[in-house]
């Protein structure tokens, strides 16, 4: 999943290079006046967003589902007709379930699956679960990916 957009990444990275260019910022001008906030504001983005960066990968580094909302339409389990908001809930809810039933094998789970999916009425979405199966198996299998490359 690496070299695909992460919108969490962006977020937390571009946060954390604003509130460190404003505190580069502040330091710099009490150390050294005017050139010391220019040089203090260059140093404190360029530190806040790597340290931005870092956070937002340990925060939770495969719940984000940026990548999913990049290639769900292009998968060979695509509706025609759907859009993302079909998709999101079942990729959402195969993150969830992964945590519950971690070690397991979706197949295993399949019932329990189905059950909860059509109970919570689909979380919104119009894919029904023969549909909605193969995105939070895609979810699965990238968890499970994540965990052996972790």
């Amino acid at each position: 999943m690496t070299g695909h957009l992460k919108k969490d990444h962006i977020l937390g990275a571009g946060s954390a290079a604003l509130a460190g260019g404003a505190a580069g910022a502040a330091i710099g001008a009490v150390v050294a006046g005017p050139p010391g906030l220019t040089v203090g504001t260059a140093a404190g983005v360029a530190l806040g967003a790597v340290l931005g960066h870092r956070a937002s990968e340990q925060a939770d580094p495969r719940s984000d589902l940026g990548h999913f909302e990049q290639i769900y339409w292009k998968m060979p389990y695509y509706v025609d007709g759907r859009d993302w908001h079909d998709y999101a809930p079942a990729y959402r809810y195969g993150l969830h379930t992964w945590q519950q039933h971690r070690g397991r094998g979706i197949a295993a789970v399949e019932s329990e699956l189905q059950g909860g999916w059509e109970s919570a009425h689909r979380y919104g979405s119009r894919l029904d679960w023969r549909q909605a199966r193969p995105a939070v198996e895609h979810a699965w299998r990238s968890m499970d990916e994540a965990e052996r490359e972790g």
